[in-house]
């Protein structure tokens, strides 16, 4: 039967959860909660069912081509993965004839348990997480009655899982030349002190631009990034790539045989966390895409450095004392800063600055918006030409 999704003239429903008044809970957490159905006539129903379940979807269109031939056609790509799903008839059955229900309030109590492994409620342009409250009035010969209400799942990933790991720098490099090998590389190097961290974290992004070369760098666009993978299962196992940009910054130019080093710290807003393991159809993973334009010249140096969002904090954030970490970023990128002086020692013994106080001196200085796979980076960029961009940068030699 199809459904509806707005109140009939003589039936009013209410769900209420006990425990969560907004209906979030975690993975693992028991979602109790009452019906509240209330009849201003005697009415007749198959059967009034509950339903309860969480699932992933994955779903888009793409053309296709026909056999080896050149014409295509619009094909729908589908997946489908359930994590549980539980079904509670209050009154009748699916199959039994229809029962008159009088007139008056009714109220019934329901349980269910969301399993420990069940990935984060998500939304999507290519698909979806939800976990789903509803309540069919069924009748024969009609359109069913039903109401529907949402379960927010928040995610849970304890960094420390994988604390060694994650505390470690991460680092990309990438190099080129220009008329056909004729000049002196370009090379550009980017690290991070970690790659795991949890909302209200900054990630101190530093690059190195040894610009040999006799071009000059346009600008450098570094962006954090969300990707989300879908896989479909009919018609065939297929993939397709969303990406949602969350934060950018863009420099300025770089001049032809110059030795740069550039520093970004990006604020990590809330946000879901990265999970690729318990669901089989949605991928959700985080990157810095760091992209290096020269001037007058259709070569690109894109580099990508992992970043892993989590919901709890490695221990002590997974920072190592001040001196330890600037060693190990030193090597990565190879070459050595002056040594502090007593002043700047003295001041890095204060506490750390409170998430709002970051948030006030980090504020975004770029727009958000989502592409799919289909849509290239030059487009991507050109999108965001013209938002809000850091100041243009003065090269200096080491």
């Amino acid at each position: 039967m199809t459904a509806q999704t707005k109140d009939s003239k003589h039936v009013k429903c209410e769900i209420r959860f006990d425990n969560s008044s907004s209906g979030v809970y975690r993975p693992g957490d028991t979602v109790n909660g009452t019906i509240v159905i209330t009849l201003d006539k005697k009415k007749k129903f198959r059967g009034i069912c509950l339903r309860i379940n969480g699932f992933a979807s994955s779903f888009w269109d793409a053309k296709v081509k026909i056999n080896s031939g050149n014409k295509v056609r619009k094909t729908a790509f589908k997946g489908r993965e359930d994590y549980f799903s539980t079904i509670n008839y209050f009154v009748g059955s699916d199959v039994g004839n229809p029962l008159e229900v009088p007139a008056g309030t009714y109220t019934y109590p329901f349980s269910c348990q969301i399993p420990p492994h069940a990935p984060a409620s998500m939304e999507s342009s290519y698909g979806h997480i939800r976990y789903l409250v509803k309540l069919s009035f069924e009748r024969p010969w009609k359109n069913d009655i039903v109401y529907q209400q949402d379960i927010v799942v928040r995610g849970n990933s304890d960094l420390n899982l994988n604390a060694a790991e994650l505390s470690k720098p991460t680092k990309a490099e990438a190099m080129t030349s220009f008329y056909f090998g004729l000049t002196e590389p370009l090379i550009v190097t980017a690290t991070t002190p970690r790659s795991g961290y949890v909302p209200g974290d900054v990630i101190e992004l530093t690059m190195h631009v040894n610009n040999q070369s006799s071009v000059d760098v346009k600008s450098i666009a570094v962006k954090l990034q969300r990707v989300d993978t879908f896989t479909s299962q009919v018609p065939r196992v297929e993939q397709r790539q969303e990406f949602t940009v969350l934060e950018e910054r863009i420099t300025g130019k770089i001049a032809k045989r110059q030795d740069a080093k550039l520093e970004e710290n990006i604020l990590i807003g809330p946000g879901i966390p990265t999970d690729d393991v318990h669901c089989r159809v949605i991928q959700v993973k985080y990157e810095l895409d760091i992209v290096v334009q020269p001037i007058r010249s259709r070569k690109k140096l894109s580099l990508k450095l992992p970043i892993v969002l989590g919901t709890t904090a490695i221990t002590n954030n997974g920072h190592l004392p001040n001196r330890a970490l600037e060693k190990q970023q030193e090597a990565l990128l190879g070459y050595a800063p002056s040594a502090p002086t007593a002043s700047e020692v003295d001041d890095n013994q204060g506490a750390p600055p409170s998430y709002i106080d970051l948030q006030a001196a980090l504020a975004s200085t770029s727009c958000s918006y989502s592409v799919a796979s289909d849509i290239t980076a030059d487009e991507a960029i050109s999108e965001a030409d013209g938002a809000n961009r850091t100041g243009p940068y003065e090269p200096r030699e080491f």
